[in-house]
């Protein structure tokens, strides 16, 4: 939820960054994971805001494994050239490098995957859900406080698991 996402950007802003440094602002866009045409809303939106890019990353409003990992980038392929302003900024698989002591992309990291913390959203969702901690190398622990008050807070209804498998023509 926005609130929940405000608060966590609150306590990164901060806790992590010099005073007067960085103004928190957003748009009254709740998700809707619905995957590549989203990412476009996402673009046209922004575009309207005034921002000129878009970062898109890997699985970009995406859930479970419904949508390709990179749908959401190629879908900006197939618009007309020109119909958005917006300019699209894709982002490779990410994860944590022990080795480089960072964050890191496989364009940038040479090492190998036992040297990786790699999470998606889904599987951060999913661990949230169950009240264990995020690895300290994903999120910061003031954020990840805020978040898991939140999981912690919902009810055994509101905690629902959703799969989604196959696709429907009709």
């Amino acid at each position: 939820p926005a609130e929940v996402r405000s608060e966590a950007i609150s306590v990164l802003v901060e806790n992590c960054f010099a005073p007067n440094t960085v103004i928190q602002a957003g748009y009254p866009l709740d998700m809707r994971y619905a995957g590549p045409r989203e990412a476009l809303l996402h673009a046209l939106f922004r575009q309207n805001y005034g921002c000129s890019h878009l970062i898109v990353g890997r699985d970009h409003a995406g859930v479970g494994d419904y949508y390709g990992p990179f749908d959401a980038q190629k879908i900006f392929d197939e618009i007309p050239k020109g119909s958005l302003e917006t300019v699209n900024m894709n982002i490779d698989w990410t994860f944590w490098c022990n080795k480089c002591g960072g964050m890191a992309s496989q364009r940038t990291c040479p090492h190998t995957k036992d040297d990786r913390i790699l999470l998606s959203g889904t599987k951060v969702r999913s661990m949230l859900s169950e009240g264990q901690d995020l690895p300290v190398e994903f999120s910061r622990p003031e954020v990840a406080r805020v978040l898991q008050k939140y999981y912690a807070g919902l009810s055994a209804e509101q905690n629902v698991k959703i799969e989604l498998k196959g696709h429907s023509a009709a």
